[in-house]
């Protein structure tokens, strides 16, 4: 994968990681439930990356 689409999806994953983990504690005032909500959005971003770098569900190219 090249490096500026690496960057740019760790750019659209990253601000919701700084804003929705202050948002989270906010709620639910726990490190737990922010803990949990940054490992799905961790686990979203690696997904996405996987399938922008062509591996498994990925259009194939002709």
């Amino acid at each position: 994968m090249d490096l500026a689409r690496m960057l740019g999806i760790l750019i659209v994953f990253g601000a919701p990681g700084i804003i929705g983990g202050g948002l989270f504690y906010h709620l639910f005032h726990s490190w737990v439930a922010v803990w949990l909500y940054e490992a799905v959005l961790v686990f979203t971003a690696i997904t996405i990356a996987r399938k922008a770098a062509g591996g498994k569900g990925a259009p194939s190219e002709h």
